[in-house]
C-alpha cells in the first residue's frame, strides 16, 4: 500500500496501489433524516472523484451522545457501495463557509442529493437482481421435484430406466 496512506486505510482505497498515487480530494457528508418509521443516516464520500454511499438505520431518534458513540465505534463499519466517478472537482472551502452551508442544509426539509438518488437506484437494482435469482431457483427446484416424483412413479410400476 502507499506510504502516504494511514495505517488503517479503508478497504475501498485499495485501488490506490501505485507508489505515485496520492489522495487529492476527500470529502464526506453524513446526513440524518426521518423516514417513517425510522431515523436513517446516509454517508456520502468522495475519494479522488469516486463516490461511495453508505446507509445506517438508527431506529429511534438518536441523541447527541448516541451519535458520538456511533461516530467513535461504528462509523468505519458502515458498508459502502461504489457509485462511480464524477467529473466534478471539489475546491477547498473555508471552514466558516462550510459550517454555514451545513447549517443551511440542516434547515432544509426533504434533503435528497444526487448521490442519495443514485444510492436508491443501486439499492433497487440489487433487489431486482435478488428477485430474479429467487425465481430461477424456484424454477430449478420445481424441475428437480418433478424429476424425483417421476422416478418414484417409475419405481412403483417396476420400470427402472431413469
Amino acid at each position: 500500500m502507499n506510504s502516504n496512506l494511514p495505517e488503517k486505510a479503508p478497504y475501498y482505497l485499495n485501488h490506490l496501489n501505485n507508489e505515485n498515487d496520492e489522495i487529492k480530494c476527500v470529502t464526506s457528508v453524513f446526513t440524518i433524516f426521518f423516514e417513517d418509521p425510522f431515523w436513517i443516516g446516509i454517508l456520502e464520500e468522495n475519494y479522488n472523484g469516486i463516490n461511495y454511499m453508505g446507509k445506517h438505520i438508527f431506529g429511534a431518534e438518536p441523541s447527541n451522545s448516541e451519535l458520538l458513540q456511533f461516530y467513535i465505534y461504528e462509523f468505519e463499519n458502515i458498508n459502502k457501495i461504489n457509485i462511480g466517478k464524477t467529473g466534478i472537482e471539489t475546491k477547498r472551502v473555508n471552514f466558516k463557509k462550510s459550517m454555514n452551508k451545513s447549517k443551511k442544509a440542516q434547515n432544509k426539509i426533504g434533503i435528497e442529493t444526487k448521490t442519495q438518488n443514485l444510492f436508491k437506484k443501486a439499492f433497487e437494482e440489487t433487489i431486482i437482481i435478488k428477485n430474479k435469482r429467487k425465481k430461477i431457483d424456484e424454477i430449478i427446484n420445481k424441475e428437480e421435484k418433478y424429476i424425483i416424483e417421476l422416478r418414484k412413479k417409475i419405481k412403483k410400476r417396476g420400470i427402472n430406466k431413469l
